[in-house]
């Protein structure tokens, strides 16, 4: 089990940005988990989310693949004593 299979859309916070990318032609969006919750039912998993969707590119219709973005900000100091 991994989280697309145990977490619905309605468990997960609605500023969640969710990354799209073709695994035909690579192409890359973003989607908020609220702009995913206008098309599909708060109930539906994110593994049905992602059979769901193909790719936008004009000629592509490839499948899509969802990760979690992080959003974390980069800290400037990177090691410790060497």
């Amino acid at each position: 089990m991994n989280w697309k299979t145990e977490y619905q859309l309605r468990d997960m916070p609605v500023d969640q940005r969710l990354g799209l990318t073709c695994k035909k032609c690579g192409l890359y969006q973003a989607q908020t988990v609220a702009e995913l919750l206008t098309v599909f039912a708060p109930t539906t998993y994110p593994d049905e989310v992602e059979a769901a969707l193909i790719c936008r590119k004009w000629g592509c219709k490839g499948a899509l693949r969802l990760e979690v973005t992080n959003d974390a900000k980069l800290e400037g100091f990177q090691g410790g004593l060497a």
